[in-house]
């Protein structure tokens, strides 16, 4: 036990709370639970808690008895003014449930909780029992305002990096291996005929929206046009039709999603489903010429005399013809020469300076601070410019909301191109992406995230047109 405060206290006012191991029973439920809202007594809140979902808080329970309790995610507390020497539980009141009950199931006869709700607790319950030592890892606040700051950063989204960056549905199936959705999307881009911009565009759309691929995927209508099955999802779907029709037929499904046409509000019954791809059938001029050999999507090449930008080269049985050498990538975040102007502020230009000379491999994170507040001088100085209030409904916008709002100024006084934007756009207003403004604090906030060369330099390539845009030309 200890007095503790926050790590990062330089420069701001540091949180003072102790870390305690605690007995459950040291601890009660919060009579304002978020999740439940205000009730009168403990009873009423472990009945709330349950009430959420009777089978999830078995589960919960289930786990315990399995696997234990997160080792890295402690209790928050404050200290109970109603009781003597209790502890309230500000967070973490599905896990003190389940403790609770699994430690003493006599606890649901209090609840008025139904019979057939209560039986399966506590058979889970049964003839168990918790080591005589057993304790907890809590945190104790000074009160509910300090711990709120920390409950916000667990659960609050929209905090543009400062908590945590829930997962999406294409991170899980990464760390889960299930290879469904990516092995589509790696072919796609392997073979598809759309532009390096149009991919970029198309892909950031669909991982934001892998659920719709998933559902045109899965469905019954979508494996019998697509030929689609999946044995096992760690190693990958298969099709069964010829290659340039399946190619054919996802790059329009990919389009679609890009373009709002599907979503889970136009496409969220089987028939709607059907009536897609019956009309997709009409539109796709290669035959499905559906065979018994099973194409893999991770391996599978289209092969044909069409443009296809993102494939590997063809292996020729001639000499390859010699080549002018390669230049290396640069070593900086930015290139020593622009094709904009140089920024008239001293700290647009010392920001410039900066980004040509900090070295990708050596400070990345130095490169993606000095990158993101270039992008917010940039954007604040097009604000102030074209007298566009950063202010809305009483509350300053976000550095996303601005960005968003000057786009559309820019391309009405043809500052930029249609469609010159959209790179950017999609790279840091992206839900999830290594440089979403959401990434870009994170790299300041979190201990774990750290940026990679590659996305810093292409990032920054994606911004290029929206600097000339602001700043005029290179002169």
């Amino acid at each position: 036990m200890g007095c503790a405060s926050n790590p990062c206290a330089s420069g701001g006012t540091a949180v003072r709370h102790e870390k305690l191991e605690l007995d459950i029973d040291d601890l009660l439920l919060d009579l304002e639970n978020p999740r439940t809202g205000q009730v009168d007594s403990q009873a009423n809140a472990l009945r709330a808690v349950i009430s959420l979902s009777g089978r999830n808080f078995r589960n919960m329970m289930r786990s315990i008895k399995d696997h234990g309790l997160d080792p890295g995610d402690a209790f928050y507390l404050i200290q109970d003014e109603d009781s003597d020497g209790g502890f309230t539980v500000v967070d973490g009141n599905r896990r003190l449930a389940a403790l609770k009950v699994l430690k003493n199931p006599l606890l649901l006869k209090g609840t008025s909780l139904s019979d057939t709700i209560i039986r399966p607790l506590a058979k889970e319950a049964e003839n168990f029992t918790f080591a005589p030592d057993f304790t907890v890892d809590c945190v104790l606040f000074e009160g509910r305002p300090e711990a709120r700051d920390w409950i916000e950063r667990r659960h609050g989204r929209g905090m543009d990096g400062e908590g945590r960056i829930h997962w999406g549905a294409l991170e899980i199936q990464r760390f889960q291996n299930d290879r469904t959705v990516i092995d589509v999307l790696q072919f796609v881009e392997k073979n598809s005929t759309f532009s390096e911009a149009e991919w970029y565009r198309i892909r950031t759309a669909v991982e934001k929206n892998t659920s719709s691929l998933k559902r045109f995927l899965d469905s019954k209508a979508g494996r019998q046009f697509l030929g689609f099955s999946v044995a096992d999802k760690t190693q990958g779907p298969t099709f069964s039709t010829d290659p340039l029709f399946e190619i054919e037929s996802l790059s329009q499904i990919f389009s679609d999603i890009a373009d709002g046409e599907i979503n889970t509000r136009n496409y969220n019954k089987a028939s709607d489903i059907e009536e897609y791809f019956e009309n997709l059938k009409s539109s796709i001029k290669t035959k499905p010429d559906k065979g018994s050999k099973l194409h893999p999507f991770s391996t599978t090449l289209v092969k044909d005399s069409k443009d296809r930008p993102r494939q590997k080269a063809k292996a020729s049985s001639n000499p390859a013809p010699k080549t002018k050498k390669v230049a290396p990538l640069r070593s900086t975040l930015a290139p020593s020469r622009h094709a904009f102007a140089i920024p008239d502020g001293e700290k647009g230009k010392q920001l410039l300076r900066e980004s040509s000379k900090l070295r990708l491999k050596d400070t990345p994170l130095s490169c993606a601070f000095c990158f993101r507040a270039m992008i917010e001088y940039s954007v604040d100085t097009y604000m102030r410019r074209n007298n566009i209030s950063p202010i809305q409904s009483g509350k300053e916008l976000t550095l996303q909301a601005r960005l968003e709002a000057i786009i559309p100024d820019i391309y009405s006084k043809g500052l930029a191109q249609k469609g010159d934007l959209t790179p950017i756009k999609a790279t840091l207003t992206a839900k999830v992406g290594a440089m979403s403004v959401g990434a870009l604090n994170g790299y300041v906030h979190s201990k774990w995230q750290m940026p990679t060369s590659d996305d810093l330099r292409v990032a920054w390539d994606h911004a290029v047109p929206l600097f000339a845009a602001i700043f005029g030309p290179a002169k």
